[in-house]
């Protein structure tokens, strides 16, 4: 028989998503920003990168570089960031105590899909992201189908899940990006940088949020700490 545990059950409260408030933590992508979106005042933090290679994650302290860009034709450009091997790096923290190591990861740039599990291992656990409709509405011409996502460890018959968020998506299927999962906090659990819904109005774009399992509380497997909104490239 399978026991199951919600943690943090109606987590939401009706809401698709809590996000972060005064959080410390900061995200950042290398890249270019547009006019008004980067604060030249974080480079005076502490950053680490997070990298991939050869099927090998690892961070790295580094320092980031801040170029001054010309805006073109299509786009207000105004910064572009840069660190060593940037190629290879695939986001960037500041206010998380990290040391350097090699980490062991469980997947990069992958994708969840409509109402399919996402599976991996990790330690004693057996550790997915399942993803399910939860309703449909037309709005005009246009269905918006919300599909709420759920993290699950399964452990001896018991299973212990938790609602992430729930995602809307407006005509078309549920395709976020789970950009990274492993154990970044080194406390033996496995912590995700995923696609989000986008605030302030919840819309499918370009969020990402970072879920830490050392800064979750006990009702919690999980917990967002920070989330980055971004329309560069």
């Amino acid at each position: 028989m399978l026991f199951i545990i919600p943690l943090c059950l109606n987590a939401q409260q009706n809401e698709l998503i809590k996000y972060p408030e005064d959080s410390s933590i900061e995200l950042l992508y290398v890249g270019d920003y547009k006019k008004g979106e980067f604060d030249t005042t974080l480079l005076n933090r502490e950053w680490w990168g997070l990298y991939e290679k050869n099927n090998i994650s690892y961070l790295r302290k580094v320092e980031l570089r801040l170029d001054k860009i010309e805006p073109d034709i299509q786009y207000d450009w105004e910064y572009s960031i840069s660190v060593d091997d940037s190629k290879n790096c695939i986001i960037l923290f500041a206010g998380l105590e990290l040391v350097e190591r090699d980490i062991d990861h469980y997947t990069d740039n992958d994708m969840i899909r409509y109402n399919t599990d996402f599976t991996f291992e990790f330690g004693p656990y057996h550790t997915y992201l399942s993803s399910k409709l939860e309703s449909t509405e037309s709005i005009g011409e246009v269905e918006r189908r919300d599909y709420s996502v759920h993290l699950n460890y399964q452990s001896n018959n018991i299973l212990a899940t938790q609602e992430l968020f729930v995602f809307p998506c407006y005509d078309s299927q549920l395709l976020i990006s789970l950009v990274w999962a492993g154990d970044l906090d080194d406390d033996g659990k496995t912590d995700f940088v995923i696609q989000l819904p986008t605030p302030p109005h919840n819309e499918m774009g370009d969020s990402t949020g970072l879920f830490l399992s050392s800064k979750s509380d006990p009702k919690e497997l999980v917990r967002l700490v920070a989330y980055l909104i971004s329309t560069g490239c």
